[in-house]
């Protein structure tokens, strides 16, 4: 089967990622959310990023990245 009739439902292999900056408005909001809760459960991930327009993925590694730069 050639792989233009794959239809994935999670992941990709043949799509190209590119990496999205946050934008200042993103920003503010990821910033305030850790101020109050480091450690957001999925459902707020998931709220987050449909409100901000990022994949649950997305904040889930913004919020890592942001606890490894707070130690």
């Amino acid at each position: 089967m050639p792989h233009g009739d794959f239809k994935p439902t999670f992941y990709n292999p043949f799509e190209i990622k590119h990496r999205r900056r946050t934008s200042r408005a993103q920003f503010k909001v990821l910033e305030r959310t850790f101020m109050e809760n480091p450690k957001p459960s999925a459902a707020v991930r998931r709220i987050l990023a449909q409100k901000l327009n990022m994949t649950p993925r997305g904040v889930q590694v913004w919020f890592q990245n942001r606890r490894a730069k707070a130690k």
